[in-house]
């Protein structure tokens, strides 16, 4: 019989990283918003790593990085260091296109598994496939980018988008036959940072799969608790109201709340730690 789920749970500081700003809202700090503008043109420039031609359904982009301005020397040396390999795929989700990637050594077949969900939404938070993340230790990573943005379907922060987590790792096998490659690893972690975090919990909170499927999580500052983002984020309520759906009438609180783990903590068998 499995283990409870493992869960860490850390609080760090991941604006930087993944630049939650909304551009549209008022009253945001100037330096902020220009800090946060410039983190969303380079999630712009992001996008050319996750291109497939037509007929491609996955491609190794391990040369294309190494190769990058735009990836650091520390990623490279890593990348090299490691002898990984990166590749980019599509992968189906409830009748959408989503792109993930798979960052792996040569050490794969028995190397842990990291489910990693980044932060951000849509575009904004789109990560280089060559970060710290993606090249920890003797990981094999995996990882989604969520419907929206540049893939098919739409980003409902918190909503039909949570399918697309149990959706990559049941397409787990696919990937071993598209690759031509099996990973049988002996630990698998998931790992969420800032708004990944809540898409973390949320998943687990849905899929009794995922509980089984994974022996620790980890959130690194996931917003447990829509509620109160919305009363300390000015720029995040706007967005929730102009893009997600949210309504500030008598159906708020049911928008809210599904969107908050916080609400949903009875649903995971868990031995809980923090620190």
């Amino acid at each position: 019989m499995k283990l409870p789920l493992f869960l860490l749970c850390v609080s760090v500081i991941l604006t930087p990283l993944y630049g939650t700003v909304d551009f549209q809202a008022e009253n945001v700090q100037e330096s902020r918003f220009k800090e946060s503008r410039n983190i969303f043109e380079l999630c712009k420039k992001n996008i050319r790593y996750y291109q497939l031609s037509p007929d491609q359904s996955h491609h190794d982009i391990t040369e294309m990085l190494l190769m990058s301005p735009d990836v650091a020397e520390k990623h490279k040396s890593m990348i090299s260091q490691q002898e990984r390999h990166i590749v980019v795929f599509d992968y189906p989700s409830d009748g959408h296109t989503v792109k993930g990637y798979i960052s792996y050594t040569p050490e794969y077949k028995r190397a842990p598994l990291l489910v990693f969900l980044r932060g951000g939404n849509r575009i904004l938070g789109l990560m280089n496939p060559a970060n710290d993340f993606s090249l920890a230790k003797d990981y094999t990573v995996l990882a989604t980018t969520y419907r929206g943005g540049m893939n098919e379907g739409q980003d409902e922060f918190g909503g039909d988008e949570v399918d697309d987590v149990e959706n990559l790792v049941r397409f787990i096998p696919k990937l071993e036959s598209m690759l031509q490659m099996e990973f049988t690893p002996e630990k698998k972690c998931i790992l969420g940072g800032s708004r990944g975090g809540m898409e973390m919990f949320l998943a687990l909170e849905r899929s009794p799969f995922l509980q089984k499927y994974f022996d620790k999580a980890i959130a690194l500052s996931g917003p447990m608790d829509l509620s109160i983002t919305i009363c300390s984020r000015q720029d995040m309520k706007t967005m929730f109201i102009r893009d997600f759906g949210l309504t500030l009438d008598e159906h708020a609180d049911q928008w809210l709340s599904y969107r908050s783990p916080i609400h949903h903590c009875s649903l995971l068998r868990t031995c809980l730690k923090s620190f």
